[in-house]
């Protein structure tokens, strides 16, 4: 049987790589990795093969006749590394056995350069794959980012500063472990007019971070600013961010979002995700404007216009939520499925006549699990010694999830 050790090399530098390792590359018959990684050890006179992509190493090491194998990756082989691919591929052939040899992370080793315990800090990367900034950010106290390519810390800064957390406390590390090593501690807004190399790291410091307790409650409606501007009320926010079946990476469309009630609501429970909050009244976007800094939600992005034209460059969303369609709600409907013909749409409607173009449309364009809630809400109000039941207007919220084809 063959045998393959995926070996971490550690944070850089030779000299923090341990025994077990160093003695697994001494005795391997063949040594796999980038170029940068066998360099260090050519003097051994061993087979090489210089790859970094799983699929060719996986067909190298079922190809040839050794008997072990060392798979050199930078970092910790479990920490955003190779290593899980590979191991994934040769699982799956019984005549190969796969060890894994840890090794000191990039993580690890700058939270101890800054004096920091890191079993609670939220770590992404930017390696090969575009994160969320933000909404890591916003709602994480501490956030390693792996930085890469054009996410490195500059332009990670420039996001956060255009978001309005410039003022946040970051952390960069450059060439760690080596003789130039480079630790800068800075506010976002100075970090983004710096150069690092490109694979730098950092920690990005948010002491005044939403708690994950605050999308698991319902906000009273007293608690936005308001204007002249219709909101959803309490009850029927909680119905239909209920009936969006949101996931915490998700892409999320509100149409008509006017006060952003339900922009909201919906963004604190939007871990990785982006709510875009489309309003064409200027009134209400700037309410939606003012809630997003009393709630902190900065991963939602206001889109200034009348859908469904202003939807045309967004991201394909996941689930739409349309509380105002002024009079295009068909054409709306229309332009959301054609950038996913399987998202979940809830409409509000308030007239029969609404009610009825939305169940239309639902059957033309072919939705499953179409529903419709009638919600007609009253709430005690005091009057006095007495208490009054003073009743809303009712409510048609419709949903349904995209057939799949358009």
């Amino acid at each position: 049987m063959k045998k393959v050790f995926i070996i971490g090399l550690g944070i850089g530098s030779s000299g923090y790589m341990h025994k077990k390792a160093e003695k697994i590359i001494v005795n391997c018959d063949c040594l796999i990795g980038a170029r940068r990684m066998l360099r260090d050890f050519m003097d051994l006179n061993k087979e090489v093969y210089e790859s970094s992509n799983a699929e060719s190493i996986c067909e190298y090491v079922g190809g040839s006749s050794f008997q072990s194998y060392g798979v050199l990756v930078s970092g910790d082989s479990g920490f955003y590394s190779l290593s899980k691919k590979v191991t994934g591929i040769l699982k799956e052939n019984k005549d190969i056995q796969v060890e894994n040899i840890p090794a000191i992370s990039s993580l690890q080793y700058f939270a101890s350069k800054l004096n920091l315990p890191w079993d609670n800090i939220k770590y992404v990367s930017a390696h090969g794959r575009i994160p969320n900034i933000v909404s890591n950010v916003i709602f994480n106290n501490k956030t390693f980012i792996l930085t890469g390519g054009d996410f490195g810390p500059g332009h990670i800064c420039e996001v956060l500063t255009h978001k309005g957390l410039g003022h946040l406390k970051v952390s960069v590390g450059e060439n760690l472990s080596y003789e130039n090593e480079r630790i800068v501690e800075d506010n976002a807004s100075a970090i983004a007019k710096m150069k690092f190399e490109n694979l730098s790291v950092m920690i990005v410091h948010n002491d005044d971070c939403i708690s994950p307790d605050e999308g698991l409650r319902s906000i009273r409606d007293e608690e936005f600013v308001t204007g002249n501007v219709p909101m959803t009320k309490s009850e029927v926010r909680t119905i239909c961010v209920g009936k969006l079946n949101l996931k915490s990476g998700y892409t999320v469309y509100d149409i008509g979002a006017g006060t952003g009630s339900v922009s909201i609501e919906a963004a604190l429970k939007l871990y990785g995700g982006t709510l875009y909050a489309v309003e064409k009244n200027e009134e209400a976007v700037v309410l939606i404007e003012k809630n997003i800094e009393k709630f902190k939600t900065r991963n939602i992005e206001v889109v200034r216009g009348m859908a469904p034209q202003a939807i045309k460059s967004l991201p394909a969303p996941d689930a739409c939520f349309i509380g105002g369609s002024s009079g295009n709600m068909e054409d709306i409907i229309n332009g959301i499925l054609r950038k996913n013909p399987t998202v979940t749409l809830v409409i509000n409607t308030i007239t029969l006549q609404s009610l009825n173009e939305a169940m239309s449309c639902m059957e033309k364009y072919g939705f499953r699990d179409v529903e419709v809630v009638n919600i007609s809400v009253a709430k005690s109000k005091k009057a006095g010694k007495y208490d009054m039941m003073i009743g809303q207007n009712p409510i048609y919220v419709i949903s349904g999830k995209g057939g799949g084809s358009q």
